[in-house]
């Protein structure tokens, strides 16, 4: 039922875990794309478009993956992942997370670089080769940068936004063929948007030429006190601040959240309330009602 729902609420299909290597690589050059391809064809039944998630992470990858050490084997594992899958989609994905989460300022490494197996393999030039090899596979698609983190004004979301404008500025200067950043979106009904500074960090970010996207956003209501009712509203009066800054900028190409129910959200695994409730980040509740969240989706997805 939830399924059938998608093509009800929404016209885009962000796979979870369906694209991430350790489901379509789990073995050097065996690919598997059976649920892939499954979602590809419902959405196209359903006249959905599918975001493709996503082609280089420091996560979700395979043994394998995770054990390269040198520079061509690693070099050599990308080339022909980017260029399988990508290939094999053309013209089924409409946008595509390339590289997703390259920063992280708490590893403490150079220009906050994310620790991974990619960046000590073949150094931070993986992000560069990354999207080269996914225009080269795919002309058209417009490719993305995936980040998350950067809304609040806290000192960690301060030093995301300034490593990942470096970042950012650092790939435009050597015509890294990226059309977009990809703003994760996931957001924290407790804590407070930082109006001023995000504004000016994404107008830096589309003064350099990229477009926006939203792509995985979800609202955590771990801290929000009182009813059900109570916590749908504080929900969605965060993420009507949350657009109006986006938007105010600039557009964004496309919203998805990450999950469309309460009833199926990652959170659940990683925060729990004080009082025991369920939390209630998503648009439709766990019975599929829709909530105020929705109603500002559609708000704003209407402009």
């Amino acid at each position: 039922m939830l399924l059938e729902r998608f093509a009800t609420e929404a016209n885009i299909f962000v796979p979870e875990s369906a694209l991430k290597w350790n489901q379509t690589e789990p073995q050097p050059g065996q690919f598997d794309f059976v649920e892939g391809d499954s979602i590809a064809a419902y959405a196209a039944r359903k006249q959905m478009v599918v975001h493709g998630h996503t082609l280089v992470w420091y996560a979700a990858i395979p043994q394998w993956v995770s054990q390269l050490t040198s520079e061509q084997e690693a070099k050599a594992a990308l080339e022909r992942h980017i260029a399988v899958e990508v290939s094999r989609y053309r013209g089924k994905i409409w946008a595509w997370d390339v590289v997703n989460e390259p920063i992280e300022p708490d590893d403490d490494l150079e220009n906050s670089y994310r620790n991974s197996v990619w960046l000590r393999s073949l150094g931070p030039n993986y992000i560069d080769l990354s999207f080269r090899l996914a225009r080269a596979a795919d002309q058209r698609v417009p490719l993305g940068l995936s980040e998350y983190g950067i809304e609040y004004a806290t000192r960690t979301s301060r030093r995301r936004r300034q490593a990942l404008l470096t970042l950012l500025q650092k790939l435009r200067d050597q015509n890294t063929p990226i059309d977009c950043l990809a703003l994760q979106s996931h957001l924290d009904a407790g804590q407070v948007l930082d109006h001023v500074e995000l504004t000016s960090f994404l107008r830096d970010v589309v003064k350099l030429g990229y477009r926006l996207l939203i792509t995985e956003l979800d609202v955590n209501d771990v801290k929000i006190r009182g009813t059900d009712r109570e916590r749908d509203a504080a929900v969605a009066r965060h993420l009507d601040e949350y657009l109006d800054i986006v938007f105010s900028v600039q557009r964004p190409m496309s919203i998805a959240t990450w999950g469309l129910s309460d009833r199926s959200t990652w959170l659940r695994e990683f925060y729990k309330r004080a009082d025991g409730s369920p939390l209630r980040p998503l648009p439709l509740d766990a019975d599929l009602n829709r909530k105020p969240m929705w109603a500002v989706l559609a708000r704003y997805m209407a402009q």
